[in-house]
């Protein structure tokens, strides 16, 4: 009957899903196609406290230049432009500094991360013990229903 009305509207494991959050600090979760199961996850870390920050890991390059480094990005020349770079903060410190005081940390929601490397995905599972109030949530997949599993297992 689950498949019919939807699994977390039956299953109420959004506590659980908090509280691995907390545990692991690097969860893989792989939501339904059709959509709409992670907005109920997402919302309860906001009602926890913590700010959400999705992006889509497609085209982010090296993600340890991208979130903890200043980066220099070249922006494309269109003609007779002069080719030059730009430098950027790093995207994680950045938020982390813009974030309220009473706000418990950022969560780094990653679209499609299967086509990160097995490398890129150790950087992830690694975040949360550089970073210690940032948590790392990856899209890895699909499946019928929602699940997760701490990230360092795929990795």
């Amino acid at each position: 009957i689950s498949d019919y009305i939807g699994g977390d509207l039956l299953r109420f494991d959004r506590g659980k899903f908090y509280k691995d959050v907390e545990k692991f600090g690097s969860i893989a979760i792989y939501p339904p196609p059709e959509g709409g199961y992670e907005g109920r996850y997402a919302n309860k870390l906001q009602m926890e406290g913590y700010h959400i920050m999705a992006m889509s890991a497609k085209g982010l390059g090296d993600l340890e230049s991208y979130l903890t480094k200043v980066h220099g990005v070249r922006p494309p020349h269109l003609g007779k432009q002069a080719i030059s770079v730009w430098y950027f903060p790093p995207e994680i410190d950045y938020r982390l500094s813009m974030l309220p005081e009473d706000c418990k940390g950022l969560v780094l929601w990653l679209l499609e991360c299967e086509v990160l490397s097995k490398a890129e995905l150790q950087f992830l599972t690694l975040l949360p013990a550089l970073r210690p109030k940032v948590r790392v949530i990856a899209e890895c997949g699909g499946w019928r229903k929602f699940v997760w599993t701490p990230l360092k297992n795929i990795a």
